[in-house]
């Protein structure tokens, strides 16, 4: 992979940027352009700035530049018998510093946790030009508010990822997924009694009118799972597992307009008309629909979820692309955007663009 320290380059773009107050939109490998729209403006690219900047096995911990392609990434962390335990999507040529910036994990997360989970610290460059480092390469090494973590899932909007620190997991001794045929499609009941037992499942989707869980660890434990669970063993399970986070699936080939609707685990089937796949045990489910984009948002607000458009480019373009906020929601989002890029320097219009304007500070009353 690349090994070059763009940092200063980095510094220089966005300082002009801030002298004439002129937006960037951050771009990295490109892959996750489809996740909200983009405005007009100059292209600020990390692709360059790439490389490990440190790994020691022993310590379960990396630290990487964000422009480090994500298949390079792992293939190192392979190498050593480690992985990323959130298992993100590779997405052809992308980062890891898209990944984290969209907040992206695989099937893995609801058992492992999220991307957000395994963030140790990062160096940022924020709406001032400057390069801020938070966090570190421990579990616990600072008081106070964990700003490190707040960039993830932000989309850029809060400054260019430079570095980051990650923990990482010894790979399980063995994987096999099971595949059960189920009497009611889309019923999470099975794989809630599943998840109620000491089983190591590390995946679980439901495809149709079949359930298919992964286990994971040690030989023993997975067979002996294996055969609690029953059903068929599904032969290259990896790719199964692959289709579904890089969403190569025959299910995503449909031309309908994809949306991926986040709810409550164990939730009830949502009333909405078109195709559904659910990952993340059901607590992810996509969902292929001519449906407008109003009425997705609030199914996902009646199942206290929210809902994101993966193909904006198919849905009404004054429609928004993520389930709209509103209210204390929107001001503290918007206020923790003041701090960090006060003029909006980063990503305008790509996430949540209620909160592109700043929202005034609350009058102050003197007794």
């Amino acid at each position: 992979m690349l090994d070059k320290d763009n940092t200063d380059d980095l510094l220089a773009q966005v300082n002009d940027a801030l002298g004439s107050k002129r937006a960037i939109n951050i771009v990295g490998g490109n892959s996750k352009a489809f996740l909200g729209r983009t405005q007009a403006a100059d292209s600020l690219s990390t692709s360059e700035h790439s490389g490990v900047v440190s790994y020691e096995p022993t310590e379960l911990v990396v630290t990487v530049r964000t422009g480090t392609p994500m298949q390079a990434l792992n293939d190192l962390l392979f190498e050593n018998g480690q992985m990323l335990p959130f298992e993100p999507p590779v997405l052809n040529n992308g980062t890891i510093g898209g990944v984290l910036a969209c907040g992206l994990s695989g099937p893995a997360r609801p058992f492992a946790g999220s991307a957000r989970d395994y963030v140790l610290g990062m160096r940022v460059i924020n709406g001032k030009a400057q390069a801020l480092r938070f966090g570190g390469e421990v579990m616990k090494n600072v008081a106070g508010y964990d700003a490190a973590r707040l960039h993830v899932g932000a989309h850029g909007t809060l400054g260019v990822l430079l570095e980051t620190s990650m923990k990482v997991l010894p790979l399980p001794e063995a994987t096999v997924t099971v595949k059960q045929e189920l009497s009611s499609a889309f019923d999470v009941g099975p794989i809630v009694k599943l998840m109620r037992q000491p089983l190591p499942i590390s995946a679980a989707a439901i495809v149709g009118d079949a359930q298919y869980v992964r286990l994971s660890g040690s030989e023993s434990a997975v067979q002996a799972a294996a055969k609690t669970c029953g059903g068929d063993v599904v032969d290259s399970d990896t790719d199964f597992w692959v289709s579904i986070r890089e969403r190569e699936h025959a299910f995503f080939h449909d031309p309908r307009p994809l949306w991926r609707i986040s709810v409550p685990e164990f939730s009830d089937t949502l009333s909405l008309e078109g195709d559904w796949l659910y990952d993340w045990a059901g607590a992810m489910r996509y969902l292929k629909t001519n449906a407008p984009a109003e009425q997705i948002f609030q199914a996902a607000t009646q199942a206290s979820g929210h809902a994101t458009c993966y193909t904006p480019h198919l849905i009404d373009q004054a429609a928004p692309v993520f389930q709209p906020i509103e209210g204390a929601m929107q001001t503290l989002q918007a206020r923790v955007r003041d701090s960090f890029d006060e003029h909006r320097l980063f990503n305008p219009g790509r996430f949540h663009p209620e909160l592109d304007k700043k929202i005034a500070s609350p009058t102050t009353v003197e007794n």
